[in-house]
């Protein structure tokens, strides 16, 4: 396959453009980008360990600390040990992290909207499939 050169640049120019939404919308706010990047993937409950934040973000598990601890101290996260494996501590927003959660989150859908206007939903899933399936090659090359 025909080497695509902009792929990698076209999408860290979206990363950068949607961080700058975040930034404009948070500003005046303070909290660290991966601060925020917490409350956002906590919000979707798309996964409660720092682990698995660590691993969905690619960043160190002390650099998530870090933020967790952050968060934990100025009061929009509170954390739970897991009952059964006492080694995982689940993180949870507090009630304080809501209206925050709301304002990403009614961000993201608009830079969403915006980012692909004019692209029907099937050509979005398709690239969607895509990439996850770039991403699952990457993943099976580091295994071996």
């Amino acid at each position: 396959m025909k080497e695509k050169k902009n792929l990698l640049i076209s999408l860290a120019k979206l990363s950068k453009a949607y961080r700058a939404e975040v930034k404009e919308e948070m500003s005046g706010a303070d909290f660290a980008p991966n601060e925020l990047d917490l409350i956002t993937l906590l919000s979707n409950n798309e996964m409660d360990t720092s682990k698995e934040i660590a691993d969905c973000l690619g960043l160190s598990k002390s650099l998530i600390a870090r933020s967790v601890d952050a968060l934990v101290a100025k009061g929009y996260l509170e954390t739970r040990v897991d009952e059964e494996d006492r080694r995982y501590i689940h993180l949870e927003l507090t009630e304080q992290a809501k209206p925050i959660a709301e304002r990403l989150r009614t961000r993201r859908k608009q830079f969403m909207a915006a980012m692909t206007e004019e692209i029907s939903q099937e050509q979005f899933e398709q690239f969607e499939w895509m990439l996850e399936k770039m991403l699952a090659n990457l993943e099976r090359k580091k295994e071996e």
